[in-house]
């Protein structure tokens, strides 16, 4: 690789060490054979090891960490391993000291506690990598080392690949860079070793990786340059001299551009403009390179524009082109506009047009599928372009393909004269917006394709055209974070365009987030959004866009989109549907997050006897309906802009809300059974996996239905507290009773149990009980029927004394709960209940034992009766009774820490976010009583803002241990160090971070 030294032609200025392979003095290209090993591409998902196979191992940290084991996706966890894994792939296969990853990944010095977090975290990314892979994280006696071979990293490939590419050439053939530098700059996701901040153990590395990126932008442009490919790199070069605007061998590269183009004083004015900008900002004159590429324009050098011919990028080894093939230019013109993202589809694309000759683009109205096709076929002179949105007569198929690749017109027999067009030709035919000729197409394409060897065609539509042989390329919406540009990337870009220099803010970053939620991630949807820039702040259209298509502008003229709307290209799909299937996804939108397919056979139009599978897997190819199986269970969801356009378009939108109503009742009510028994768990997560449908079913029932509401809501008294919206629980319960004043006696019991339970869960304990007083006085005592709630409301009054640390009427209130259980024979879970009320008798009586052994039975009821959540529950009281016992020293609180890591963990399965936040509150007691200072420290600040968020009170069950427990609580949280600012930490961090300390204390010798 030539490490110094200039251009032929022209000297190049810069001091990275890479250089370009090509002269300006016709671009003689000296870059070496074409790539055909699997380096050259980045499509296949098992990268090559070290020896030439496939290499089990791939890590990549050219953006977010991930690491890929024998083509699957490794679960690292949470921050604090994902730091540390990145922290040792920047060891370059060194040996990383201790005292390094504890000041780069906990920002801490080097002490006990933190070898110890090391060491459990290491035996985690040990576990995550599994048994095959395990070993490569080594320990020495220095610290730890990852051990990778280059190859086996994306960093490590990715600087292989720039070397190549910009490396010494050996043939005339630019064409092996471009498809060396593109599959080096596919490797590149974001931000590299992000995971790390700005740590310096990092800074070097990453400095390093953003030049080599600099360079193959750069030098990806001169070989795109090299094989004529002019317009498309000028493209490209315009935007990144804004981006970088003091590298200069962009300007030298764009001035070159140009001046082919055609422009000569086009590229005078950009070397003026940057000499300017160089002497104005820093006070120095352009290098050696720009001036004298300057003086042989102004001389009119002929050799600046000899170009050698391009080489077709779709000849293959095995398809020679034949001798009297023409060789043309590009004949599609690529957008003028940035392709934002679409690496890793456009690979795709070229792999299945390699391995098919035909091929489909599908996805949703706006995803951008007739962007991507164009962009595949702006990069081959064999491409040929029919439009064919505007096309309405089938019979006209035939006779407009053959006018696009003959030039000439036939009355005769069109589809023979394009047949005997192309017969000798290897050339893409991209039919662009095939969803309303689908049958028409048949009796097109196959007969092409069978007369013409050397054909390939590309197809765009909403669904697949059902042709033998067809390869499908499913095409999915921008991601909001992703590897390969994302939505919020698009718009910053459109908006640009029209507002020069615009730079966005913080604000403006969260309303762009906004807006591509709303609007699914589409790009036309998007770039609609960005058209109102012009008029309005992100902000703005952020507030508009979820209710007002018109928030949205117009496509500009000479967009790619045949649509001159959103709401048009939705339209058009709709439009499409058969009848029965336009009915059936009208009575979808309603459905909130998605729906099973029971719900839609609920909802489907009573006079249609369509087969609800057979709809939904219409709708599903139709573009119009998503379906996601990757929890082995389908699930359907509709695209929040087809939501809002079918709520536009329902002819009868009352009687599609009421049946999405009368089906969430009907689920509530089924799910609601199970909440005594062993199934509560299962009841507990189908219900909080539909939570947003019944938000939308009480909203509807509480203008509609109010009795309905209140049913509904009091009959999910405890999923509130379970699934995590306490606040909002009670507030909707409160609205329900406020609004039916007449109804039955057990619905409004219900309704205020759950107003209990939720204010007792928030910390509003003279409100908890001021509900299950007015329960108990609703009930009789006497009716059979109301045995369950009057049982029930004993408990919540028994709950919210014992929160009020009520000690005589606590007593009363246990004893009587007891009392009433004695009378009957209620379900296991109050039996439970009913003796932790009776541990807080003991405990008052100061009885230890009796305590303990009250907690064991109650959980044996528990355990029994499938009430997991009880058996929690009575491990976390048993624990603060024990951490009460001031006497007790470490056994006891070891003992305690061990009832509460098993609290966690059934809680963890349940889900019941809001108990375990008290036994996550719990175990910082523990963790502190124990000298782990630092991590319940940081436990303690992670609860309180998960606590803060879901509006609960995580030491409400400390209480019930009395006024000294919660005194020297408070004494012990105060001397707690302080913790540093920075984001919340994520669940399953806070969790880890529990687990893992009490793990590293409870292995102490």
């Amino acid at each position: 690789m030539r490490l110094s030294g200039a251009v032929q032609g022209v000297p190049h200025c810069g001091g990275t060490g890479f250089q370009p392979a090509y002269s300006f003095s016709g671009f003689q290209s000296t870059c070496g054979p074409r790539a055909t090993g699997p380096e050259s591409h980045t499509r296949v998902r098992r990268r090559p090891g070290p020896r030439g196979g496939e290499a089990v191992i791939f890590c990549r940290v050219l953006g977010p960490i991930e690491v890929e084991i024998e083509g699957g996706t490794a679960e690292l966890g949470g921050p604090i391993p994902r730091r540390l894994l990145a922290a040792l792939s920047a060891g370059a296969g060194s040996a990383v000291s201790l005292s390094t990853l504890a000041e780069v990944v906990w920002d801490a010095e080097l002490t006990a506690e933190v070898t110890n977090a090391i060491r459990v975290t290491v035996h985690r990314l040990r576990s995550a990598l599994g048994p095959g892979q395990r070993g490569r994280l080594e320990s020495t006696p220095q610290g730890y080392r990852l051990a990778l071979a280059p190859e086996e990293s994306d960093h490590g490939l990715f600087e292989r690949r720039v070397e190549r590419g910009t490396g010494e050439p050996a043939d005339t053939d630019p064409s092996a860079a471009v498809r060396m530098l593109e599959s080096a700059l596919a490797l590149w996701r974001g931000r590299p070793w992000t995971e790390l901040g700005e740590s310096l153990h990092v800074s070097g590395l990453r400095a390093r990786m953003t030049e080599l990126r600099e360079i193959a932008l750069e030098e990806l442009q001169a070989a795109r340059l090299a094989r004529g490919e002019t317009a498309r790199a000028v493209a490209a070069l315009s935007q990144s001299v804004i981006e970088a605007p003091y590298r200069e061998r962009r300007w030298e590269l764009l001035a070159l551009g140009l001046y082919r183009s055609g422009r000569q004083g086009h590229a005078l004015a950009e070397l003026r403009r940057v000499r300017g900008l160089l002497v104005e900002e820093l006070g120095a004159e352009p290098g050696p390179a720009l001036r004298a590429l300057e003086q042989r324009m102004l001389v009119h050098d002929p050799s600046l524009l000899t170009v050698p011919a391009p080489v077709p990028v779709s000849a293959r080894p095995d398809e020679p082109p034949s001798a009297d093939r023409d060789v043309r230019p590009p004949a599609v013109a690529r957008p003028l506009t940035r392709l934002i993202g679409r690496a890793r589809e456009l690979s795709l694309l070229d792999a299945e047009l390699a391995a098919a000759r035909l091929v489909t683009i599908t996805g949703p109205a706006g995803v951008g599928k007739t962007r991507l096709a164009l962009e595949h076929a702006a990069d081959r002179a064999d491409a040929r372009l029919v439009r064919l949105a505007d096309l309405r007569s089938p019979e006209l198929l035939a006779p407009t393909i053959a006018l696009a690749v003959d030039g000439t017109r036939t009355a005769s027999d069109p589809l023979a004269a394009a047949a005997h067009a192309l017969a000798d030709r290897h050339e893409v035919l991209v039919l662009d917006n095939c969803e309303h000729l689908t049958d028409a197409l048949a009796d097109v394409v196959l007969p092409l394709l069978v007369r013409c060897p050397g054909l390939r065609i590309l197809a765009t539509s909403r669904w697949a055209l059902g042709l033998d042989g067809e390869h499908v390329l499913t095409l999915a919406p921008l991601p909001l974070d992703g590897e390969d540009g994302t939505a919020v990337e698009l718009l910053f870009d459109r908006v640009r365009a029209h507002r020069t220099g615009w730079t966005p803010t913080a604000r403006d970053t969260e309303a762009a987030t906004t807006v591509c939620t709303a609007l699914d991630g589409l790009p036309l949807a998007i770039e609609l959004a960005a058209a109102r820039a012009r008029s309005f702040g992100l902000a703005d259209i952020a507030a508009h866009v979820h209710e007002r298509f018109d928030a949205l502008g117009t496509p500009a003229r000479g967009s790619v989109s045949p649509h001159h709307s959103l709401v048009a290209a939705i339209g058009w799909s709709i439009e499409q549907l058969p009848d029965r299937e336009r009915a059936l996804l009208l009575r979808l939108w309603p459905f909130d997050g998605g729906f099973c397919w029971q719900a839609a056979a609920s909802v489907r139009p009573a006079d249609t006897d369509q087969a609800v599978f057979a709809g939904l897997a219409a709708l599903v190819d139709r573009s119009v309906l998503t379906a996601d199986v990757s929890s082995g269970h389908v699930r359907y969801r509709l695209l929040e802009t087809i939501r809002r356009h079918c709520r536009a378009i329902d002819p009868d939108r009352a009687a599609t809300l009421r049946a999405h109503a009368e089906w969430v009742r009907s689920f509530v009510a089924e799910q609601a059974l199970l909440f005594t028994g062993p199934r509560f768990s299962e009841a507990v997560h189908a219900l909080a996996g539909e939570l947003a449908n019944i938000r939308a079913s009480i909203a509807h029932d509480l203008d509609h239905a109010p009795a309905q509401a209140l049913r509904t809501t009091g009959v999910l008294r405890y999923l509130w507290v379970s699934a995590g919206p306490v606040l909002e629980g009670r507030a909707l319960l409160r609205r329900a009773l406020d609004a039916c004043p007449e109804a039955p006696v057990t619905d409004r019991a219900a309704a205020l149990i759950g107003i209990s339970v939720t204010s007792s869960h928030a910390g509003d304990t003279g409100a908890a009980l001021a509900a299950a007083d007015a329960a108990l006085a609703l009930l009789d005592d006497r009716d059979p029927v109301h045995d369950d709630l009057l049982l029930d409301a004993h408990m919540r009054r028994c709950n919210a004394l014992a929160d009020m640390e009520a000690g005589a009427r606590m007593r009363a209130a246990a004893l009587a709960f007891q009392a009433a259980c004695d009378r009957r024979d209620p379900p296991g879970f109050l039996r439970a209940s009913a003796l932790w009320g009776i541990a807080v008798v003991h405990f008052q009586d100061g009885d230890t034992a009796a305590v303990t052994e009250t907690l064991s039975r109650a959980r044996e009821i528990a355990a029994g009766c499938g009430f997991t959540s009880g058996e929690a529950i009575s491990d976390l009281q048993l624990a603060w009774y024990l951490l009460a016992d001031e006497q007790g020293g470490e056994a006891v609180a070891c003992r305690a820490l061990d009832l509460l890591v098993r609290a966690v963990a059934v809680f963890e399965g349940q889900p019941n976010g809001s108990d375990e936040l008290g036994a996550l509150y719990a175990g910082v007691v523990a963790l502190a009583s124990l000298g782990a200072r630092e991590s319940a420290a940081r436990l303690h600040r992670a609860v309180a803002d998960h606590a803060a968020r879901s509006g609960t009170d995580p030491g409400r069950y400390m209480r019930c241990a009395g006024p000294d427990l919660a005194d020297r609580v408070t004494r012990l949280l105060e001397a707690l160090p302080p913790v540093a600012g920075g984001a919340p930490m994520a669940w399953e961090d806070m969790v880890a971070l529990f687990t893992g300390t009490a793990g590293a204390l409870t292995a102490r010798p």
